[in-house]
């Protein structure tokens, strides 16, 4: 995972369980790194559709309101379920947010 790889700390694992067990503050650290392992930005999406939407947050452990038009960046993280994936937006609320969605639901922008 790239939030662990370029970190200082020197206990991946220890930092990876902490990133996931405090996903605030794993969000707070992609905010940063919005690219993958070789330096590729991640790919920009949006939610299909207008208005508002619930999207189960990661952070909250449950769903909450979000609006379809803000952008996101897709995460290269593996699903339990081969027919979601995770969405990331550091524009939410002043706070970096992590969703789970299905993969129909995301319309690719591109690279801008």
């Amino acid at each position: 995972m790239v939030a662990t790889e370029k970190s200082e700390i020197k206990n991946k694992a220890k930092l990876k369980e902490y990133l996931y067990k405090n996903p605030t503050k794993l969000a707070c650290k992609l905010a940063q790194l919005i690219k993958d392992d070789n330096g590729n930005l991640l790919q920009l999406i949006k939610l299909k559709g207008s208005g508002m939407t619930y999207c189960y947050s990661i952070n909250d452990k449950k769903f909450i309101l979000t609006p379809r038009s803000s952008e996101y960046y897709l995460l290269p993280w593996a699903s339990e379920d081969p027919r979601k994936c995770f969405i990331y937006c550091h524009s939410q609320w002043q706070v970096g947010v992590i969703f789970r969605v299905f993969k129909d639901d995301i319309d690719f922008l591109g690279f801008n």
